[in-house]
């Protein structure tokens, strides 16, 4: 689905863009996420591990797009991505229809600023509207700001993954799994 792209002021000062992502976007989304994927311990991958090609991307991109129920979307200031996030049908199974996944990433200079709490009144405004009845998300139990930011929208942990993510120094880290129920 597609968004209309916004303007809204960081606390900085700065001038954000919000908007939906394009499968024109494919070749800033992959240089956009290796770069995030080098910055933080919290995504599931490695940059390494990232490997789709340009076409890949666009067509993940593309299905996000045509999707009614999904919407992927990005910040921007001065045509560089600082932030993604999306919110997508957990699946098509007529048992799971009122379930949604959410996802997000903020660029670590751009924490703090508001980026991810604008992001996440977009998709929780077009979740509703989707007819979904409950957002789940996954996040590691020790990135505490992700975390306050989800229970500031009203997730709750419901459960705790033992070991969920295994970094290469061999050490562990737990996930919750995070739900927020959507009232009507």
């Amino acid at each position: 689905m597609n968004m209309a792209g916004e303007t809204f002021q960081l606390r900085n000062g700065q001038t954000c863009f919000l908007r939906s992502v394009d499968p024109e976007d494919a070749g800033r989304m992959i240089s956009y996420m290796k770069m995030m994927l080098g910055e933080t311990p919290y995504l599931l991958r490695t940059p390494e591990e990232f490997d789709y090609s340009l076409e890949d991307e666009a067509e993940v991109l593309r299905q996000r797009r045509d999707d009614p129920r999904a919407l992927m979307i990005l910040a921007e200031i001065d045509g560089e991505i600082i932030a993604t996030s999306d919110v997508m049908p957990m699946g098509v199974k007529s048992r799971t229809l009122h379930r949604a996944t959410l996802g997000m990433s903020v660029r670590r200079d751009y924490w703090r600023q508001g980026v991810g709490s604008a992001m996440m009144e977009r998709l929780i405004a077009h979740a509703r509207q989707s007819g979904f009845e409950q957002i789940e998300l996954e996040v590691v139990s020790t990135n505490r700001r992700a975390i306050n930011l989800y229970v500031k929208y009203g997730f709750q942990v419901y459960g705790t993954r033992p070991h969920g993510m295994k970094y290469p120094d061999g050490s562990y880290a737990n996930d919750y799994m995070m739900c927020k129920i959507l009232e009507s």
